[in-house]
């Protein structure tokens, strides 16, 4: 974790209200890119970014600073997301025609086009799935496989921000890929 962050959750812990303030800026357009990619609903994303770091300061106190901060809040955010989904029903709308030759109205329901709950449920387990597998990764891996693709960073932007050779970003992202493929193939074995 960086030393930014560890420095935050630790006045956060003593009640520093701008380090709280702080931490919920640096990490709310994540938080919110995370939920947006699980419940495809701008709305939705929004309210449950913001329950995401209600539960976080809720259980602050029980955050281990030797683990990696991102992963333990994208941890809260997607899990409630999933929650969210489970919770949801199938929408309908309800169209009145008249029978031919009738003078009668008959209901029909229309389903909702968009993906049913356990679809998006089903993506939703499959992006903890690819988090779990990024998680597993050495930290140095991680680090770069997270920036490149869930920041979007360039791989410029990546060896500028981690004060590393291009060369060494390059690789790191090979190699990362490379362990990733492997483990996947594992656990399909």
């Amino acid at each position: 974790m960086s030393g930014e962050d560890s420095d935050l959750i630790r006045r956060c812990l003593a009640g520093d209200q701008k380090a709280c303030r702080d931490l919920v800026q640096r990490y709310q357009r994540p938080v919110f890119s995370v939920l947006m990619r699980v419940v495809r609903s701008a709305e939705d994303a929004e309210d449950l970014t913001q329950e995401t770091f209600v539960r976080m300061f809720r259980a602050l106190d029980r955050y281990d600073l030797e683990r990696p901060f991102t992963a333990w809040l994208f941890t809260i955010a997607t899990r409630i997301g999933i929650d969210h989904l489970r919770r949801r029903k199938v929408k309908t709308v309800s169209l009145s025609i008249a029978e031919p030759g009738s003078t009668e109205e008959r209901t029909i329901d229309v389903v909702d086009p968009g993906l049913m709950p356990d679809e998006v449920t089903s993506h939703a387990e499959e992006e903890v799935r690819a988090s779990d597998l990024i998680n597993s990764l050495p930290e140095h891996y991680r680090i770069v496989v997270l920036l490149r693709h869930q920041q979007d960073l360039s791989y410029e932007e990546i060896a500028e921000a981690l004060g590393v050779p291009l060369g060494t970003v390059k690789a790191r992202i090979h190699r990362a890929r490379a362990l990733l493929k492997d483990r996947i193939e594992g656990q399909k074995s």
